[in-house]
Protein backbone atom coordinates (compact mmCIF):
# COMPACT_ATOMS: atom_id res chain seq x y z
CA UNK A 1 0.00 0.00 0.00
CA UNK A 2 2.90 1.93 1.16
CA UNK A 3 4.61 1.56 -2.32
CA UNK A 4 1.66 2.34 -4.47
CA UNK A 5 1.43 5.48 -2.65
CA UNK A 6 4.88 6.45 -3.62
CA UNK A 7 4.34 5.18 -7.04
CA UNK A 8 1.39 8.09 -7.13
CA UNK A 9 3.27 10.86 -5.84
CA UNK A 10 6.44 10.18 -7.66
CA UNK A 11 4.31 9.92 -11.27
CA UNK A 12 2.54 13.21 -10.04
CA UNK A 13 5.80 14.57 -9.66
CA UNK A 14 7.04 13.52 -13.16
CA UNK A 15 3.80 14.92 -14.94
CA UNK A 16 4.10 18.15 -13.06
CA UNK A 17 7.58 18.82 -14.46
CA UNK A 18 6.86 17.61 -18.07
CA UNK A 19 4.16 20.27 -17.76
CA UNK A 20 6.63 22.97 -16.70
CA UNK A 21 9.25 21.81 -18.83
CA UNK A 22 6.89 21.64 -21.82
CA UNK A 23 5.59 25.31 -21.24
CA UNK A 24 9.13 26.83 -20.75
CA UNK A 25 10.60 24.72 -23.78
CA UNK A 26 7.71 25.96 -26.12
CA UNK A 27 8.31 29.50 -25.11
CA UNK A 28 11.79 29.05 -25.62
CA UNK A 29 10.82 28.02 -29.35
CA UNK A 30 8.78 30.66 -29.69
CA UNK A 31 11.08 33.61 -28.40
CA UNK A 32 13.65 31.96 -30.39
CA UNK A 33 12.01 32.13 -33.70
CA UNK A 34 10.56 35.66 -33.24
CA UNK A 35 14.77 36.39 -32.69
CA UNK A 36 15.63 35.09 -35.71
CA UNK A 37 13.10 36.91 -37.93
CA UNK A 38 13.81 40.13 -35.87
CA UNK A 39 17.31 39.76 -36.53
CA UNK A 40 16.76 39.05 -40.30
CA UNK A 41 14.61 41.83 -40.77
CA UNK A 42 17.76 44.60 -39.02
CA UNK A 43 19.54 43.77 -42.22
CA UNK A 44 16.97 43.92 -44.36
CA UNK A 45 16.18 47.57 -43.00
CA UNK A 46 20.02 48.05 -42.92
CA UNK A 47 20.27 47.41 -46.77
CA UNK A 48 17.12 49.84 -47.19
CA UNK A 49 17.56 52.82 -45.58
CA UNK A 50 20.88 53.12 -47.70
CA UNK A 51 18.47 54.53 -50.53
CA UNK A 52 17.55 57.34 -48.87
CA UNK A 53 18.34 60.12 -50.45
CA UNK A 54 20.29 58.60 -53.79
CA UNK A 55 20.12 60.36 -56.93
CA UNK A 56 18.90 63.27 -55.22
CA UNK A 57 20.84 66.61 -55.14
CA UNK A 58 21.85 68.31 -52.11
CA UNK A 59 19.71 65.65 -49.95
CA UNK A 60 18.59 67.06 -46.64
CA UNK A 61 16.66 66.02 -43.37
CA UNK A 62 13.26 67.25 -43.29
CA UNK A 63 13.16 67.29 -47.15
CA UNK A 64 14.32 63.95 -47.90
CA UNK A 65 14.75 61.89 -44.89
CA UNK A 66 11.85 62.17 -41.69
CA UNK A 67 11.24 60.47 -38.91
CA UNK A 68 7.35 59.96 -37.29
CA UNK A 69 5.65 59.62 -34.29
CA UNK A 70 2.25 57.85 -33.72
CA UNK A 71 2.35 56.88 -37.22
CA UNK A 72 -0.84 54.29 -38.47
CA UNK A 73 -1.49 52.80 -41.76
CA UNK A 74 -5.16 53.16 -42.55
CA UNK A 75 -5.65 51.35 -45.86
CA UNK A 76 -3.28 53.36 -47.82
CA UNK A 77 -3.11 56.47 -45.57
CA UNK A 78 -0.32 57.06 -43.30
CA UNK A 79 -0.87 59.30 -40.77
CA UNK A 80 1.16 60.73 -37.71
CA UNK A 81 3.45 63.37 -36.70
CA UNK A 82 6.96 64.13 -37.31
CA UNK A 83 9.51 64.87 -34.96
CA UNK A 84 12.71 66.72 -34.67
CA UNK A 85 16.22 65.66 -35.35
CA UNK A 86 17.57 63.41 -32.58
CA UNK A 87 14.23 62.58 -31.47
CA UNK A 88 12.41 58.56 -31.55
CA UNK A 89 9.21 57.35 -33.63
CA UNK A 90 7.50 54.23 -35.08
CA UNK A 91 8.41 55.31 -38.44
CA UNK A 92 11.02 56.91 -41.00
CA UNK A 93 10.21 57.57 -44.94
CA UNK A 94 12.27 58.69 -47.07
CA UNK A 95 13.13 60.06 -51.04
CA UNK A 96 14.79 58.57 -53.44
CA UNK A 97 15.77 58.02 -57.15
CA UNK A 98 17.21 55.04 -58.04
CA UNK A 99 15.72 54.31 -61.30
CA UNK A 100 15.14 57.85 -63.05
CA UNK A 101 12.21 58.46 -61.35
CA UNK A 102 11.86 60.24 -57.52
CA UNK A 103 10.09 57.75 -55.28
CA UNK A 104 9.45 57.54 -51.45
CA UNK A 105 9.87 55.05 -48.73
CA UNK A 106 9.97 53.74 -45.42
CA UNK A 107 9.59 51.50 -42.67
CA UNK A 108 6.78 51.40 -40.03
CA UNK A 109 6.70 49.35 -36.95
CA UNK A 110 2.93 48.85 -35.63
CA UNK A 111 2.79 47.76 -31.84
CA UNK A 112 -0.57 45.48 -32.35
CA UNK A 113 -0.07 42.30 -30.57
CA UNK A 114 -0.35 39.61 -33.33
CA UNK A 115 -2.86 39.86 -35.94
CA UNK A 116 -1.19 42.71 -38.29
CA UNK A 117 1.63 43.93 -35.75
CA UNK A 118 4.97 43.80 -36.66
CA UNK A 119 7.54 45.70 -38.95
CA UNK A 120 6.52 46.67 -42.59
CA UNK A 121 8.13 48.01 -45.37
CA UNK A 122 6.51 51.35 -47.27
CA UNK A 123 6.37 51.66 -50.33
CA UNK A 124 8.29 52.40 -53.60
CA UNK A 125 5.56 54.62 -54.38
CA UNK A 126 5.26 57.94 -56.72
CA UNK A 127 6.65 61.50 -55.43
CA UNK A 128 7.18 65.02 -56.69
CA UNK A 129 10.23 66.19 -56.84
CA UNK A 130 11.96 63.72 -55.17
CA UNK A 131 10.37 64.81 -51.30
CA UNK A 132 9.15 62.95 -48.56
CA UNK A 133 7.79 66.34 -47.10
CA UNK A 134 4.03 65.49 -48.58
CA UNK A 135 4.09 62.16 -46.81
CA UNK A 136 0.89 62.45 -45.70
CA UNK A 137 -1.19 62.72 -48.89
CA UNK A 138 0.93 59.84 -50.52
CA UNK A 139 -0.78 56.41 -51.22
CA UNK A 140 1.50 54.00 -49.84
CA UNK A 141 1.71 50.14 -49.81
CA UNK A 142 2.49 47.84 -47.45
CA UNK A 143 4.50 44.59 -46.76
CA UNK A 144 5.57 43.11 -43.63
CA UNK A 145 9.01 42.03 -42.54
CA UNK A 146 8.83 40.33 -39.00
CA UNK A 147 5.66 39.58 -36.87
CA UNK A 148 5.09 40.90 -33.68
CA UNK A 149 4.02 37.54 -32.11
CA UNK A 150 0.73 37.63 -29.44
CA UNK A 151 2.18 37.24 -25.87
CA UNK A 152 1.13 36.28 -22.12
CA UNK A 153 -0.10 39.57 -20.03
CA UNK A 154 2.05 38.29 -17.31
CA UNK A 155 5.40 37.45 -19.70
CA UNK A 156 5.57 41.37 -20.67
CA UNK A 157 9.23 41.29 -21.14
CA UNK A 158 8.66 39.57 -24.57
CA UNK A 159 6.92 42.97 -25.85
CA UNK A 160 9.29 43.57 -28.44
CA UNK A 161 9.11 47.07 -30.11
CA UNK A 162 10.98 48.91 -32.75
CA UNK A 163 12.27 52.98 -32.96
CA UNK A 164 13.79 54.81 -35.40
CA UNK A 165 15.54 58.14 -35.49
CA UNK A 166 18.27 60.39 -37.33
CA UNK A 167 21.01 62.62 -36.07
CA UNK A 168 23.07 65.19 -37.77
CA UNK A 169 26.42 63.91 -37.25
CA UNK A 170 29.05 63.60 -39.59
CA UNK A 171 30.07 59.85 -40.24
CA UNK A 172 31.36 57.30 -42.50
CA UNK A 173 30.16 54.24 -43.66
CA UNK A 174 32.12 51.26 -43.30
CA UNK A 175 35.22 50.91 -45.10
CA UNK A 176 34.73 54.66 -47.17
CA UNK A 177 37.52 56.97 -46.27
CA UNK A 178 37.03 59.33 -49.15
CA UNK A 179 34.12 61.47 -48.65
CA UNK A 180 31.58 61.50 -45.74
CA UNK A 181 27.85 61.60 -45.03
CA UNK A 182 25.99 63.98 -42.44
CA UNK A 183 23.23 61.62 -40.75
CA UNK A 184 23.06 58.98 -38.75
CA UNK A 185 20.06 56.73 -38.95
CA UNK A 186 19.67 54.48 -35.81
CA UNK A 187 17.28 51.43 -35.19
CA UNK A 188 16.42 50.57 -31.66
CA UNK A 189 14.85 47.26 -30.46
CA UNK A 190 15.13 44.91 -27.80
CA UNK A 191 14.85 40.87 -28.25
CA UNK A 192 11.73 38.73 -26.87
CA UNK A 193 14.63 38.24 -23.39
CA UNK A 194 14.82 42.45 -23.32
CA UNK A 195 17.99 42.39 -24.20
CA UNK A 196 19.13 45.87 -25.94
CA UNK A 197 19.30 45.38 -30.43
CA UNK A 198 20.13 48.51 -31.86
CA UNK A 199 21.62 49.06 -35.80
CA UNK A 200 22.85 51.88 -36.88
CA UNK A 201 23.78 53.42 -40.44
CA UNK A 202 25.58 55.81 -41.78
CA UNK A 203 23.56 57.58 -44.69
CA UNK A 204 26.51 58.23 -47.62
CA UNK A 205 23.56 60.40 -50.24
CA UNK A 206 23.40 63.06 -46.95
CA UNK A 207 26.80 64.75 -47.66
CA UNK A 208 28.19 66.74 -44.87
CA UNK A 209 28.75 70.67 -45.69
Amino acid sequence: MVGLLLSMVVALAMLSMYKVSARYGGQAGQDAAADAQLTAALLRTGLAVQDAGYGIASASLGTQLVVLSGAALNGRALSGSTVATGSSGNAVLWAMNTTGTAQCAGLLFKATNGGGGGLYFLGPVACSAGSVSDWSSLSWTATRWADRPAYQASNTYNQTAISFSVASTACKPFGVTASSGNVVWTLASTNRSGAPLAEQQCLFNFKAP
